[in-house]
């Protein structure tokens, strides 16, 4: 396994592992007030999703963006419990929007490397 690879995959497993540590903490609710809260959230799905991706390259992108929404559902469904609260429906969406932009940076960036390879070997 190429280091590459063993580097997303360590990365996407981290931030999942972080987003459910210090997503359970009741204050993190409030760090991240008005409009940043939605950025967060889609950043954070974005980058997890694309590190996925980039870690398990043979799996389909639109397969990796529906484990990725359904972390995000999950993680919504166990602040329930840790934040005493109800379903925070536009959360998931914007938790699955953010799997879906990850998706598409990583399909950008699948081409880019295809590319790059097809004209590096084209060179020579």
């Amino acid at each position: 396994m190429s280091f590459m690879i063993s580097f997303f995959r360590t990365a996407a497993i981290l931030l999942v592992i972080a987003l459910f540590t210090v997503g359970s903490l009741p204050a993190t609710g409030h760090a991240f007030p008005g409009n940043l809260h939605w950025v967060v959230h889609l950043s954070t799905y974005a980058v997890i999703s694309f590190c996925m991706g980039m870690g398990w390259q043979k799996l389909p992108a639109a397969f990796t963006a529906v484990i990725v929404a359904a972390i995000g559902i999950v993680h919504e469904v166990t602040e329930i419990v840790t934040h005493s609260h109800n379903f925070e429906f536009h959360d998931a969406v914007i938790n699955t929007l953010g799997a879906l932009i990850g998706m598409a940076i990583l399909i950008l960036v699948r081409k880019w490397m295809q590319d790059t390879k097809s004209s590096s070997m084209e060179s020579r």
